[in-house]
């Protein structure tokens, strides 16, 4: 994605097709997988942390890029 925030987010829980997760600066947002991390989509739990990517116009949808740790 161009001109794309990188950063991190904490998954809260599912949430219809997507996730629910919340950005370092406490702010919510719903993260989806694009279709080359569809892959990620079974280790995707509460507390695992993810990369997401985000439009710079847009902080309510994020993008689900790669999975950085797992809780405990």
């Amino acid at each position: 994605m161009e001109n794309c925030i990188t950063t991190t987010a904490t998954i809260l829980g599912p949430y219809s097709d997507v996730f629910e997760a919340a950005l370092p600066n406490g702010k919510k947002t719903l993260a989806h997988f694009s279709r080359a991390t569809l892959h990620l989509r079974d280790q995707i739990a509460p507390g695992v942390i993810v990369s997401v990517e985000m439009t710079p116009y847009d902080f309510d949808v994020a993008r689900i890029v790669a999975i950085v740790s797992h809780p405990g």
